[in-house]
C-alpha cells in the first residue's frame, strides 16, 4: 500500500503521544492531515510545526469524541475532503477495580474507544470502498489480547478494536482498502498519565517511544500487514496470551 497515492488523512487524538507522531510522519510522507484533539493549544502548536517543516496542508478540529453529537458534527465539517486514510488513534484508559471505577468515566471511555471509532470507520470505509482505494489504521493495545484484571473495561474496548480491525481487513481487502490493527504495549503518552494516576510506571519497565510506534505502524501499513505489535517484549506477551495460557489463568494472574 503506497502512501504516495494518498492525499488526505485523518488522525484522531492527534494533539499528543502516538497521534501526534502519526501526524508528523504522515506529513513528512507528503499527506495532508486533518488532526482532532481536545486541547486547542496543543493542536495549534502541532499545526505550526507541520506548516514550518513540511509543504503539506493541515487542518485541526477540537472534538470531544465521547459526544456522539460532536462526532457527527466533525463528519459534517470534513465532508468536502476526500479521505484516503483514517487513523483511529484517540482513546483513553481506566485502571482499578471495576466496582470502584467511576461509571460516567467508563461510559465516556466506551464512547471514545469503541463507538466513535466504529462510527468513523463505517462512514469513511463506505467512501473508500466506492473509490476502490483507502486505508484504516486502528490503534488497539496488547491489553486487548487478554482478560486483564484492573484493566477490565479498557481491555475489553481494545479487544473490540482488535477483532473489528481483523474482520474489516478480511472484508475490505477485495476493494483495495487495507486495514491495520496496531497493538502497542505501555507507551510514553498522556494516555498512561491518565490511566495510571495513582500507579507507578516502573511496574511496566521501560515505556516505548510514541515515535517508534507510529513509524513502525506506518511501515507495517505500507507492507499491508493486518496486525502490528511493536517491540519484541510485546510480541512475546501477545503470543503467550493468544497461544499458550488459558484466559482464566491470565485473568487470575493479573488480579494477584
Amino acid at each position: 500500500m503506497n502512501l504516495k497515492d494518498f492525499k488526505w488523512a485523518i488522525v484522531t487524538g492527534g494533539s499528543s503521544g502516538i497521534g501526534r507522531e502519526f501526524v508528523l510522519e504522515l506529513s513528512r510522507k507528503g499527506l495532508n492531515v486533518i488532526a482532532t484533539g481536545r486541547n486547542e493549544e496543543r493542536l495549534k502548536q502541532l499545526a505550526d510545526e507541520v506548516k514550518e517543516e513540511f509543504k503539506t496542508e493541515i487542518h485541526t478540529f477540537v472534538v470531544d469524541l465521547s459526544s456522539p453529537q460532536e462526532v457527527e458534527r466533525f463528519i459534517d465539517e470534513v465532508s468536502n475532503f476526500e479521505i484516503d486514510l483514517l487513523v483511529n488513534n484517540a482513546g483513553f484508559g481506566l485502571y482499578g477495580e471495576f466496582v470502584k471505577l467511576d461509571l460516567k468515566e467508563m461510559e465516556s471511555m466506551i464512547e471514545v474507544n469503541v463507538k466513535a471509532l466504529t462510527v468513523l470507520s463505517h462512514h469513511f470505509a463506505k467512501q473508500m470502498v466506492q473509490r476502490r482505494r483507502g486505508g484504516i489504521i486502528n490503534v488497539s493495545s496488547i491489553a486487548g489480547y487478554m482478560p486483564l484484571a484492573y484493566f477490565n473495561a479498557y481491555g475489553a474496548t481494545k479487544a473490540y478494536v482488535y477483532n473489528l480491525s481483523l474482520a474489516l481487513w478480511a472484508e475490505l481487502r477485495k476493494y483495495n482498502v487495507h486495514v491495520l490493527c496496531v497493538a502497542p504495549g505501555p507507551t510514553r503518552t498522556r494516555f498512561f498519565e491518565r490511566a495510571f494516576k495513582d500507579q507507578s510506571f516502573r511496574t511496566f519497565g521501560k515505556l516505548m517511544d510514541p515515535k517508534q510506534v507510529a513509524l513502525g505502524a506506518i511501515e507495517a501499513f505500507e507492507k499491508k500487514k493486518p496486525v502490528y505489535v511493536p517491540a519484541f517484549k510485546n510480541k512475546l506477551i501477545s503470543f503467550t496470551a493468544k497461544k499458550l495460557l488459558p484466559d482464566r489463568l491470565l485473568a487470575r494472574f493479573t488480579a494477584d
